[in-house]
């Protein structure tokens, strides 16, 4: 068995801008004239082989398990992967994870269509972090300062949304 496994991650930004043109009305989107160019980057988070439990992720199927598996897979429909993966996120605010360890790396995106979702890395006091519907955060965990636990998500609309996530320790 591995002593460890790895998360490769990489973000992507395109700074660009919207013009009208005078005579049709119509907008389209150019290149920022600086940088004008992409920026972005690639990382490796080394976490645990051994996670905190089985939600540290939610993007898990029900059939995860082979034991759980139990229909023949010749004589059915069923398919290996369909499963939840997205979580509920209510106006309240819950930490997602209740490990204490040190956090090595945190996704989180918001499967929503519609709402907002606010994540707060000190135990639910300060929502900083803002991810609109359909869009996602990354980060890599400190190490020492940073816990799995104070990891907290809200809706912040005071409607619900969902979100899939990834909170792994070092």
């Amino acid at each position: 068995m591995p002593n460890a496994r790895r998360i490769t991650f990489g973000t992507q930004v395109i700074p660009t801008e919207s013009l009208e043109t005078e005579e049709l009305g119509s907008r389209h989107s150019v290149f920022m004239p600086s940088p004008g160019k992409s920026l972005g980057g690639t990382g490796i988070a080394v976490i645990n082989a051994s996670q905190w439990g089985d939600a540290w992720t939610s993007m898990m199927s029900q059939h995860q398990n082979w034991e759980v598996f139990d229909e023949l897979w010749n004589t059915t429909g069923a398919t290996w992967d369909t499963g939840v993966g997205s979580t509920a996120v209510s106006p309240s605010g819950a930490g997602i994870a209740t490990d204490s360890n040190a956090l090595a790396f945190l996704y989180i995106k918001n499967t929503g269509d519609t709402n907002e979702v606010v994540v707060a890395l000190d135990g639910g006091t300060n929502y900083y972090i803002i991810i609109p519907a359909g869009g996602s955060t990354q980060l890599r965990g400190d190490g020492t300062q940073l816990l799995c636990n104070e990891v907290y998500v809200k809706c912040n609309s005071g409607e619900e949304s969902t979100i899939e996530y990834l909170v792994a320790k070092g």
